[in-house]
């Protein structure tokens, strides 16, 4: 372990970041020595595929100016040709008006018609008969450099984030998928907080160990029921008398929009991404904290914010001593008021955890511009931690082979460094506030006996897997929203399970309310207000699961796998899913 790595914000900065790069530079080197493509060659032809696209750049601006002077050009002459026929209603009173409007007209109106037909349109049809040259000669320079990737391509694969990752961070290892085993980790060891209910689904997972500790990220989708507010509208009309400035009775109509409005309920869907950590420091100790963005705040305000927050402090160790409670305010304020896990229930074991490393590592993090500060949620219950960053809702979990498929090797190079490098910071940054503290990592004593379990694969990997397949596959056939799918297991088959999904949506039907509103001719009036209702449907499937155990590249190789399917398959996590 890199004695830095004690010092999360400090090891980013000194070591991991460039480190990782460098790993990152050396690895693809390393692909492209093992494809054998010729990379002098490609670039060669990448060169000139670009030059060709450019002069097709040329030719089309050059076009678009002159289809733009011909519509020009054909609007003259429609005026012209209005000037010609309008000149003949001259004649009779002006006579030379007339001839001046006929000459003009009709003259323009020629020369017009003629640089239409006989100098733009062969400009235009040079031009395009140009282009389409230089079109054909960059779609077989594109196939060339294409077919003179294609090795480079076939070696990528979904596990190249995660071995970067290893060989800068040993500490660090990741699962192919979440497996029975690591579940039961957390499950019997941990204590594990399964926070995923029926609103919620699993769409994505990703598992491992930090210095043998499990962890588990999970991005899953969400379901709230909130309200929309719908308006209408009502023109209503009347007539009134009133006397005029000079005492006479008049009457005049009267015109008012009445306008009313309704909230009804409304289903809302988002994705949500959070990490779970198992560890034995400190396992009776419960607390939570919320983002601040302290990284936002100027040194004299962090100084005004902890002053007032030793106050409270202060006022809240006073009501624990009366009340019998633990709570006592920490020497460190700075630290005690920036984290604010004021509701500690364990003050012997949060004091343990929290060394003074570990207080001056987590208010580095806190104020750190470098990666994203004060960005996230932490949560402790016994043995379990969940940390719910911001910048982690934003982040791609997908590390499949496409995103770095090209035709040029330096923008090859430039995709697979430039999306690692992020996938790397994203995932330091959601275990900085673990690594910040010590005793987090220190490796975990407790031995597993073999397990039989009634299913190969967990829950999770059963909805990540039906999410993979697509909602589609699984939707009601009268569902007008997402669908939230959730998965119930049937039994096993050999390695694969057999679950079925259940797809829960809304269908929508248009309703009116009628809201009375008074309106300025005295009266009530029954204002329209359309609003949508969304009426629960829901449709169950079977889907069958089964780990393949071969990464990405080797999927792509073997064709024959899905072969013999005849319904919907999705390959993820190295499984496959199909509905059965």
């Amino acid at each position: 372990m890199s004695d830095l790595l004690m010092e999360p914000v400090k090891y980013f900065e000194q070591e991991g970041r460039g480190e990782f790069d460098q790993n990152a530079h050396q690895y693809f080197d390393e692909l492209v020595a093992k494809s054998g493509i010729d990379v002098d060659a490609n670039r060669a032809t990448v060169r000139e595929y670009n030059a060709e696209n450019e002069i097709i750049k040329t030719l089309d601006k050059r076009m678009s100016r002159f289809k733009t002077l011909r519509v020009f050009l054909i609007i003259g002459i429609v005026i012209c040709l209005i000037v010609f026929a309008a000149s003949f209603g001259q004649f009779e009173e002006k006579v030379w008006v007339g001839i001046l409007m006929l000459v003009l007209g009709l003259g323009l109106a020629g020369g017009g018609i003629y640089l239409w037909f006989w100098k733009i349109n062969p400009i235009l049809k040079d031009a395009n008969a140009e282009k389409e040259k230089h079109v054909e000669k960059a779609n077989e320079l594109l196939a060339e450099a294409q077919a003179q990737m294609a090795p480079l391509n076939a070696l990528f694969d979904n596990t190249d984030t995660f071995k970067l990752i290893e060989k800068t961070i040993p500490e660090l290892s990741f699962d192919r998928s979440f497996n029975r085993e690591h579940e039961d980790k957390f499950l019997n060891h941990f204590g594990f907080v399964d926070i995923v209910d029926g609103e919620m689904s699993i769409a994505d997972t990703l598992s491992g160990r930090m210095c043998q500790n499990p962890f588990l990220f999970f991005r899953y989708k969400q379901h709230v029921m909130g309200t929309e507010t719908y308006t209408g509208s009502l023109v209503i009309t009347w007539t009134e008398t009133y006397r005029d400035s000079d005492g006479d009775i008049r009457t005049r109509t009267r015109t008012q929009t009445l306008t009313a409005s309704v909230e009804k309920p409304k289903p809302y869907y988002h994705m949500e991404t959070a990490l779970g950590y198992g560890c034995q420091a400190a396992p009776d100790l419960n607390f939570s904290r919320d983002a601040a963005h302290t990284e936002k705040l100027s040194d004299k305000e962090i100084a005004k914010k902890v002053r007032s927050g030793e106050k409270e402090l202060q006022k809240q160790a006073r009501k624990a001593t009366k009340e019998g409670g633990s709570f006592q305010e920490m020497a460190n304020s700075e630290f005690d008021v920036l984290f604010g896990a004021n509701d500690r229930d364990q003050e012997v074991q949060f004091r343990l955890m929290f060394t003074p490393l570990a207080q001056r590592n987590t208010v580095a993090l806190l104020k750190d511009l470098n990666g994203w500060g004060d960005d996230f949620n932490f949560v402790k219950r016994g043995r379990y931690n969940l940390i719910e960053s911001e910048h982690a809702q934003d982040w791609d979990m997908d590390t499949g082979a496409t995103n770095y498929w090209s035709y040029d090797v330096d923008q090859a190079r430039e995709k697979f460094t430039t999306r690692n490098n992020a996938y790397f910071k994203s995932i330091f940054f959601d275990f900085a506030p673990l690594m910040s503290i010590p005793a987090y990592m220190e490796e975990p004593s407790f031995s597993m006996e073999p397990m039989e379990y009634g299913s190969n694969y967990t829950y999770y990997e059963h909805e990540a897997m039906a999410n993979a397949l697509g909602q589609d596959a699984f939707a009601h056939e009268d569902a007008h929203t997402e669908s939230i799918l959730k998965t119930q297991f049937q039994g096993k088959q050999g390695n694969s399970d057999i679950v079925s999904v259940t797809a829960y949506a809304y269908t929508t039907e248009e309703r009116i309310d009628y809201i009375p509103v008074k309106g300025g001719d005295g009266y009530y009036h029954q204002v329209p207000v359309p609003w949508i209702e969304y009426i629960p449907v829901e449709k169950t499937s079977n889907m069958a699961v089964q780990a393949l155990g071969i990464t990405e590249r080797e999927f792509r190789a073997n064709p024959d796998i899905t072969a013999n399917l005849t319904t919907d398959w999705a390959y993820f996590h190295e499984m496959i899913s199909y509905l059965c």
